[in-house]
């Protein structure tokens, strides 16, 4: 059974990322935002997470992953990126380190997409495995990609490789659909990667996809239970293992009161019960205006008032992330 990270060429992600005797560089703790549709304030998000853990004295770059729709660099007071992801693709700069561009924060640098590029839209595997394996070698402690809206491949395979894996929602009925149908597509898609290689095993995955599928299977336990039946025991132990290293972070966002971050329970039970998975609720962000106001002035999120409750917020977010990203696996 091949693992997610090494199909494109990588270890797996999961692992001790402090400096060990005799390495000459470390790798930095991945961190992906994502959220199904747009609308849930993902980019800020992203934008505030990479900001927090740049004043914790980290060397964090903030990747805006949505190749084909490129924006991120708007929220930093950047009109237009010199030099973008594409340009790291057509072989101009020999590392991903050469088109990180420097912000008004202290060790804060941004890596942007290209919004006037269509075929960054739908990357070759070629281009995607490239891009992953050129986020590793980062220089930066931490690197935070907002990732593109939607559920395609290309997105859910960033979000796999990644370390921290965040979910934005909000309180919407809306939201919390798109949300868990971003985790569930997350969970087949892993799945699928896993298959690729073993062609019986894999029909059996695709067709559990469709929530309709003739086999009848409604949850990943009544899979890998028909994958056993199927005299592959070993092969339902190791996918079970990998499903269940995969623990979303939800963060709920535009909390207007206290009822409002139930969204993220819902959630909880339901991909314990459907998934075999347990998303942990990393907390809630009240709806702030001023955040508003600032993206809507064009105002750059660097220049955010320390004090800014949403800000706080996000800061103790990540700080709390930061520290179990840093020991988890030490």
């Amino acid at each position: 059974m091949v693992a997610l990270g090494n199909l494109y060429g990588l270890n797996k992600p999961e692992g001790n990322h402090t400096r060990k005797m005799g390495e000459s560089k470390k790798s930095p703790v991945i961190w992906a935002v994502g959220g199904g549709k747009g609308g849930v304030g993902k980019s800020i998000i992203s934008t505030l997470i990479a900001l927090s853990l740049s004043k914790m004295d980290k060397k964090t770059i903030l990747i805006d992953v949505d190749f084909g729709g490129a924006n991120l660099h708007t929220l930093l007071g950047i009109k237009n990126s010199p030099k973008t992801v594409y340009d790291y693709i057509q072989k101009k700069y020999h590392s991903l380190n050469d088109i990180c561009i420097d912000t008004e924060a202290d060790n804060l640098r941004i890596l942007s997409g290209a919004s006037d590029i269509l075929s960054l839209a739908n990357l070759k595997y070629a281009q995607k495995a490239k891009i992953i394996q050129g986020i590793f070698q980062l220089d930066a402690d931490h690197v935070v990609m907002d990732l593109g809206a939607g559920t395609s491949y290309n997105v859910l395979d960033f979000f796999l490789i990644a370390h921290q894996k965040v979910v934005v929602l909000t309180p919407q009925p809306v939201s919390i659909q798109n949300a868990y149908a971003f985790i569930r597509n997350a969970v087949y898609r892993k799945l699928s990667r896993l298959t690729s290689q073993k062609a019986a095993l894999f029909k059996i995955i695709q067709s559990a996809m469709d929530p309709n599928n003739e086999l009848k299977v409604k949850t990943v336990q009544k899979l890998l239970q028909l994958i056993q039946k199927e005299g592959r025991e070993e092969d339902a132990n190791v996918l079970r293992r990998e499903i269940e290293s995969i623990q979303p972070l939800m963060i709920t966002n535009k909390i207007r009161n206290h009822k409002d971050q139930d969204a993220a329970r819902i959630i909880q039970l339901i991909s314990e019960k459907y998934l075999m998975i347990h998303p942990v609720f990393a907390g809630g962000i009240a709806y702030d205006q001023k955040i508003n106001a600032m993206v809507s002035r064009m105002v750059p999120l660097t220049r955010i008032d320390a004090s800014n409750d949403a800000l706080k917020s996000i800061a103790d977010i990540s700080a709390r992330l930061s520290a179990t990203a840093l020991t988890s696996d030490a």
